[in-house]
């Protein structure tokens, strides 16, 4: 099993590395997630705030009042565009993440064929050290008794039939 050691460190390296980057997969949906739910907050919040004053507004408003709802709404919009921003972003992070997990599956299972691989060819290699020294046990019971028990030589007694 030591000449498997250095595999097995190696897939236990390419084991925790998958486990972390399954934990950064789902932080990053975790962010993607809060960032969706705040943008569509935004979204929600906007498009009610643009409904109640546009109501308002057709009752009774003075320009300074106009003019602070526009700004307002100007920096709403802004932002409304920032988290969309944050969305997207982490949506390209979420993605990353999920080649970078891709990737560090394939080494594991890649390592762990390889190791696999090893322990047949280990298995392989005794199962021939076994027969060899078979083989030369009967080798060597032959040389002691080379031609059986037959007074001719023959192995099989001749009444034997």
């Amino acid at each position: 099993m030591s000449a498997l050691q250095p595999l097995l460190m190696v897939l236990e390296a390419a084991e925790k590395a998958r486990d972390d980057a399954k934990s950064e997969l789902e932080a990053g949906r975790r962010a993607h997630e809060a960032a969706r739910q705040q943008a569509q907050s935004l979204h929600d919040w906007r498009k009610e705030y643009q409904t109640k004053w546009q109501s308002q507004f057709r009752q009774a408003g003075g320009m300074e009042i106009i003019r602070c709802y526009q700004d307002f709404m100007q920096r709403l919009g802004d932002a409304v565009s920032e988290q969309d921003r944050r969305v997207e972003q982490t949506q390209v992070y979420m993605e990353r993440c999920r080649e970078l997990l891709i990737e560090r599956e394939r080494k594991v299972v890649a390592v762990g064929q390889l190791i696999e691989r090893r322990q047949q060819e280990v298995a392989l290699s005794q199962r021939r050290q076994e027969q060899k020294a078979t083989d030369e046990i009967a080798a060597r019971a032959g040389r002691v008794n080379p031609m059986g028990s037959g007074s001719d030589g023959n192995l099989l007694a001749p009444n034997s039939f």
